[in-house]
């Protein structure tokens, strides 16, 4: 299977094939009509023909009805085949089945922070690492006075880190009352 390209199962490919023909034979239908000719014998008999105009016959509005109806028919379910048949979650090995299908976990701006952090721990002094895994493991908003007693530093290593990391676009520092509040980046 190519990536970005969906595979079409045997109703897919099935409902695909009469849509495109419907469309195929309604657009014949329509730009040719059938034309409507008299025929008459005029003097010596002599056979005349008179062309008035196009018309639909009675088969034609069956056609043209029934390929309506299958290009319909089709379409929609071309295009709620995914709702009609939702795809299986994939389970982990040995585990029960579940009840219900799992809505998607929504995107964690957290986590994401917790994978930038893996790649940033290594240029951080020990101190800095310290103090970014605390505000980590407050869910990225701490008092500056709450980091000082967890971590037991100083006030001023921990002002002097936190101005390093917030330089380096890790966190933010922001006002509040006479402290400050610690937030990730």
């Amino acid at each position: 299977m190519t990536p970005g390209i969906p595979s079409l199962n045997g109703k897919e490919l099935l409902a695909a094939v009469l849509f495109i023909a419907s469309v195929f034979i309604l657009g014949l239908k329509l730009m040719n009509p059938t034309p409507l000719v008299i025929w008459y014998t005029g003097e010596d008999y002599i056979i005349q023909t008179e062309r008035i105009g196009d018309i639909y016959s009675a088969t034609d509005v069956i056609v043209l009805i029934v390929a309506s109806l299958i290009i319909c028919g089709s379409g929609l379910y071309l295009l709620l085949y995914e709702q009609i048949h939702p795809l299986p979650v994939p389970q982990a090995q040995g585990a029960p089945p579940l009840p219900y299908q799992e809505a998607p976990i929504p995107f964690s701006p957290l986590e994401d922070r917790k994978r930038k952090w893996e790649t940033v721990l290594p240029t951080l002094k020990e101190d800095q690492q310290l103090i970014y895994q605390t505000i980590l493991d407050a869910d990225g908003i701490i008092p500056q006075s709450d980091i000082v007693e967890k971590t037991g530093l100083s006030k001023s290593n921990v002002s002097r880190s936190l101005d390093m990391l917030e330089s380096m676009g890790l966190i933010e520092k922001r006002r509040r009352g006479m402290g400050n509040l610690i937030l990730l980046k």
